[in-house]
C-alpha cells in the first residue's frame, strides 16, 4: 500500500520539535536504529520504505517481520523519501515511533540502591552531533542515568538520533530537567556534585574513589554555568600538555568516564 499524503506530510512535519511534541511522535530512520528501537520495545505506528530497500532477501524478510507484528508498512517513492530524509543518502526506509520517557522514581531508586553510581549532567548542549556522540559514549562505559538541561537540543531530534547509533536506547535519561533543583535533589542523596572547568581545582583522576557522583559537562561555547558551579562540592579539570584551546565535550566526557569506569568496574 502506497503512503497517504497525510501520514508523508507528518514524517515531514516531525522534523520540527514543537510537533514532535505535540503528537508524541519522533522519526526513526534506517534499518539499524529501527531494529534497536523494536527490540528496546519503542512502540511504532508505522514504517515507510522505498524500491531500494527490497534489493535484499534479508530486508525483505525484514519487512515481513514487521507486518507479522501488526506494524503497518507503506511503500514510497524513492524521490519523495529522499526529500523527507535527513540523511545525505537514504537506506530506503523511514519509521514513524511513539516518544518513550522513563519513571523519574525508579531511575532515582535504581541509582540510590547502587554502591557506585556515575550520573552525567549535560548543561546547553546544543550540537545534535556531541549529544549523539555523548549518549554513545555513556553507553560505552556503562553510566547510569544522563540528565539533559532544558536549554539543551532533543534527544528525539532526527540528528541527535541518529549520532547515539542507537545508544538511546541503552542509557536512561531524563531531559528538559531544572539541573540546579534536580542537582539539589541528588546532594541530599548523598551524591557529590561535580563541575568541569579547564580551569578546575580537581584532577578528574581524584574521583576514582567516590561512590556516587554527578559530572556536569557544558557546552564548548559556554562551558558549565556559573549557577551550577556554585552548587558543585568543587570543580574538575583535565590537564592540558600541548596547545589545543579547548576539547570537544563528547570528547571530555570519555577521558573523564573512562577512568571512572575503571575504578568502579575493574576493581
Amino acid at each position: 500500500m502506497k503512503i497517504s499524503r497525510q501520514k508523508y506530510a507528518q514524517i515531514q512535519l516531525l522534523k520540527n520539535k514543537k510537533y514532535r511534541y505535540k503528537t508524541g511522535l519522533f522519526i526513526i530512520e534506517g534499518e539499524k536504529l529501527i531494529k534497536d528501537a523494536i527490540k528496546f520495545g519503542a512502540e511504532i505506528s508505522y514504517v515507510a520504505y522505498s524500491e531500494k530497500f527490497l534489493r535484499t532477501p534479508q530486508n525483505q524478510e525484514f519487512l515481513n517481520h514487521l507486518k507479522n507484528k501488526k506494524i503497518e508498512v507503506y511503500e514510497i517513492g524513492e524521490d519523495e523519501l529522499e526529500k523527507i530524509s535527513d540523511v545525505e543518502t537514504s537506506q530506503g526506509i523511514i519509521a514513524v515511533a511513539k516518544m518513550f520517557e522513563y519513571s523519574e522514581n525508579d531511575l532515582l531508586k535504581n541509582i540510590q540502591r547502587k554502591n557506585y553510581s556515575t550520573v552525567v549532567a549535560l548543561d546547553r548542549i546544543s550540537d545534535p552531533g556531541n549529544l549523539g556522540a555523548i549518549f554513545r559514549v555513556c553507553d560505552w562505559f556503562k553510566v547510569d542515568l544522563v540528565l539533559i538541561s532544558d536549554m539543551s537540543v532533543d534527544v528525539f531530534n532526527p540528528k541527535t538520533l541518529r549520532a547515539t547509533m542507537a545508544s538511546v536506547f541503552n542509557v536512561p535519561f531524563l531531559q528538559n530537567v531544572d539541573l540546579k533543583n534536580y542537582l539539589i535533589k541528588l546532594k541530599s542523596l548523598g551524591f557529590k556534585i561535580f563541575s568541569t572547568a579547564p580551569s578546575g581545582k580537581m584532577d578528574f583522576h581524584e574521583l576514582s574513589n567516590e561512590n556516587k557522583i554527578v559530572l556536569i559537562f557544558g557546552s564548548e561555547a559556554h562551558g558549565v554555568s556559573e549557577e551550577l558551579c556554585k552548587i558543585s562540592d568543587t570543580t574538575v579539570k583535565i590537564k592540558k600538555f600541548g596547545k589545543a584551546e579547548s576539547l570537544n565535550v563528547a570528547v571530555s566526557v570519555g577521558i573523564i568516564l573512562s577512568e571512572r569506569a575503571y575504578s568502579i568496574f575493574e576493581r
